[in-house]
């Protein structure tokens, strides 16, 4: 998915959200705004909206003198999605479809994305999650394919939304399939790292692996070695949130054995999917 017009107000948003995380005084976040807008016309034009929104918040970054400003965020939101676990889980174990709704509940979390929302309302977002089907639904495909599969790998998103991804990773398991699970190797706007992973105990349902990389999404150019054999291995793949569809929707790299798991938050990724603007999507890769 390439940027479009409509990524430059995102850019700055994401800028204006990332100082709310600090102290930083009005002035000194004046002033990095101003640094930020001459890098804008620079950005590529050909690359995908999570590669351009990495180079903005690394500057961001620098500029704040910070190397995590999301940190104590993250942090919260950790707590938040584990205090709702318990009843979640017995939630799932009493589902007519039990993967289905460790889906919907996964999918929930994909609210936590301090790059669009400054603000959520995350146990108000699971009703609403749990209360309505996928707008694009390949589900049933998935579960027929997951028969015969060995291996499924996930890729992470967000801090918080872990504990959830948690939960799909587990009724996974329970299918008799190997999970493997992929955090970021550093840290970028609020995805989770392998100090979330092992916040909310993902290493005991799954193998906790990164990317090898800071970007946002799943940038194919800069996944490790070890990225690249996992994603081939795996039978199956479920790609959580925007920025890994952004970065690899219609790849032959994420294949037909990919399906993205994801709220449509932003009206242009909306647009590309061909859904309406807040739709939860279960839908299969098309490389074509």
């Amino acid at each position: 998915m390439k940027v479009v017009l409509e990524c430059i107000p995102c850019y700055m948003k994401q800028v204006i959200n990332a100082v709310a995380q600090t102290e930083c005084s009005e002035e000194k976040a004046r002033q990095i705004m101003y640094q930020i807008l001459p890098m804008i016309p620079e950005l590529d034009s050909e690359e995908t909206p999570a590669v351009n929104s990495t180079f903005v918040l690394r500057k961001i970054n620098e500029l704040l003198e910070i190397e995590d400003p999301f940190k104590d965020a993250k942090r919260k939101s950790n707590e938040l999605a584990l205090s709702l676990v318990p009843q979640l889980r017995e939630r799932i174990n009493q589902s007519e479809d039990p993967l289905y709704t460790a889906c919907q509940i996964s999918v929930a979390g994909n609210i936590i994305d301090l790059g669009i929302f400054s603000d959520y309302d995350l146990e108000a977002t699971l009703q609403e999650s749990l209360a309505k089907r996928f707008f694009r639904d390949d589900s049933e495909e998935f579960k027929e394919r997951l028969c015969s599969a060995h291996e499924v790998l996930i890729l992470g998103d967000n801090s918080g939304e872990i504990a959830f991804d948690k939960l799909l990773a587990e009724e996974l398991r329970r299918r008799g399939v190997r999970v493997r699970f992929v955090v970021k190797g550093q840290s970028i706007l609020n995805d989770a790292t392998l100090e979330d992973a092992a916040l909310v105990g993902m290493g005991e349902v799954a193998e906790v692996m990164t990317n090898g990389n800071g970007y946002l999404g799943t940038v194919v150019q800069a996944r490790s070695q070890e990225l690249i054999e996992a994603m081939e291995q795996a039978d199956l793949i479920i790609s959580k949130g925007q920025a890994n569809y952004e970065s690899l929707e219609s790849t032959q790299e994420a294949g037909d054995k990919t399906y993205f798991l994801l709220r449509a938050k932003c009206e242009i990724v909306a647009k590309n999917l061909g859904v309406d603007l807040g739709s939860m999507v279960f839908a299969r890769n098309r490389n074509e």
